[in-house]
């Protein structure tokens, strides 16, 4: 690329309408100027059973509901467990009624859920530690046989894949993994998400960061967007939490939202009454104050609070 020579088509690409994949949550779609852009390493980082797989299901079904193609590779949990996650979020019933429902209900609820989409939604499941970058590259080959081309990824998730080089250390081997994925995404010209896990110091923080990266800092190094999720143990009862955007090469980062996770329906719901906070406001203000502003907004999300 010629910069001086080349000016004409550097313009026309500033003005091309890039294909992206939207979420269903607009601030996302705000700060990421239309959503998620193809070729791109998106990760999810959050601590042990904060919400990493909710966040990834959440995001499968607004995907599938918008009528694209998606592939969910689990590495933890069995693919009956993910389908049972995502039948909650989109039947809109609790996972623990789920086997209460009689088998006509079942059928029309999934049978209503297919006419809204023109969209397809694979599983698969891998044991731990045992499936490589070049093994889902195989599967999808498999797959586009069978007319399935994903326009998502979600891999779920990358620290506990199975490096195609073996490394003395741990951390050069989960930064290969990394690499590779963002290679596969621009090969297959679609995003992929996965998650990572955060570290033991992200237990006690308000607010998760790269830093907090468990094994390895290079996997941000080659991730295009980074949203943390964190919520301390008395916030869980609640489903209150906080996202933060740690890192967006397509658009703002560094700003953080209150969230509600309602995990017996595998949702997110951004809580959009108030302002988005940046960092610094988030560490002045104590653990108190930061649960009475969450309950707040989330009592203005559901219109229990009416301000005269």
């Amino acid at each position: 690329h010629d910069y001086l020579e080349d000016y004409e088509e550097r313009f026309e690409s500033y003005h091309r309408k890039e294909s992206r994949i939207q979420f269903d949550l607009e601030l996302f779609n705000k700060i990421t100027k239309g959503g998620l852009p193809n070729k791109t390493l998106n990760i999810a980082l959050a601590g042990t059973g904060v919400g990493k797989s909710l966040f990834m299901c959440h995001h499968a079904s607004s995907v599938l509901l918008d009528g694209k193609n998606v592939l969910y590779i689990t590495l933890e949990m069995a693919e009956e467990k993910i389908a049972e996650r995502i039948d909650a979020n989109l039947l809109n019933v609790a996972i623990q009624d789920i086997t209460d429902l009689p088998k006509p209900m079942f059928e029309s609820k999934v049978n209503n859920i297919s006419k809204k989409t023109q969209g397809t939604l694979i599983i698969k499941e891998y044991p731990t530690g045992s499936a490589s970058v070049v093994t889902i590259r195989n599967h999808i080959e498999k797959l586009s046989l069978k007319g399935f081309k994903p326009n998502v990824i979600i891999i779920d998730y990358a620290d506990i894949m199975k490096s195609t080089r073996a490394y003395d250390s741990l951390r050069h081997e989960l930064k290969l993994i990394y690499e590779e994925l963002r290679n596969l995404a621009m090969d297959l010209n679609v995003p992929i998400w996965t998650a990572s896990q955060a570290n033991r110091d992200a237990s006690d923080k308000p607010v998760v960061g790269l830093e907090n990266m468990s094994e390895a800092y290079g996997k941000a190094m080659v991730a295009d967007i980074v949203l943390s999720l964190s919520r301390k143990p008395m916030e869980k009862a609640s489903g209150c939490g906080r996202l933060f955007v740690a890192k967006n090469r397509a658009g703002r980062d560094g700003i953080l939202f209150p969230v509600f996770l309602d995990c017996s329906m595998s949702k997110l719901q951004i809580i959009e009454n108030g302002e988005e906070m940046t960092l610094e406001e988030v560490v002045k203000t104590d653990a108190g104050t930061m649960k009475n502003l969450l309950k707040e907004k989330w009592k203005q999300v559901n219109g229990e609070a009416h301000p005269q």
